[in-house]
């Protein structure tokens, strides 16, 4: 073959690759590379389908699982949304009764409601959970601002 049809092989995996996002192409298209690098340097067809062969399953049996783990990582451990704010401290604007108040964090003002009695205003509150547009808070154990 020649290194022009390598060339376009490869450029060939490596819009496969983007359409599938797989992982499986981008080998095929660093096989194909390796392919143009024999038909380069030999004429000699077999010695370039063998670096083809022996470079795609490297790529396969090698860098893919490690590409997969590092680019396709999903990890648990961060929030985000409303799940984000749950367990930040805020501060009462108004007193929070079950019924309703107001609290300010992250520089924001949010409507509030607790279900442990009545938080007077400028105290300090942990954000339990979020209904809606409304957080459910509670009093911390610290000294109000």
């Amino acid at each position: 073959m020649h290194f022009w049809a390598w060339l376009a092989l490869a450029g060939i995996f490596v819009v496969l690759e983007i359409l599938t996002m797989s992982l499986i192409f981008a080998s095929f298209a660093l096989a194909a590379l390796i392919g143009a690098l024999a038909a380069a340097l030999w004429s000699h067809s077999v010695v370039q389908w063998l670096g083809f062969a022996v470079a795609a399953i490297l790529t396969l049996a090698i860098l893919r699982p490690f590409a997969k783990k590092y680019l396709f990582n999903k990890s648990t451990d961060s929030k985000t949304g409303f799940a984000a704010l749950v367990g930040t401290l805020g501060v009462t604007i108004s007193e929070i009764s079950p019924s309703g108040g107001q609290i300010r964090f992250h520089g924001e003002t949010w409507s509030a409601r607790t279900e442990s009695g009545i938080i007077p205003a400028s105290s300090k509150v942990l954000i339990d959970d979020i209904d809606g547009a409304v957080a459910i808070v509670s009093p911390t154990n610290s000294i109000p601002n």
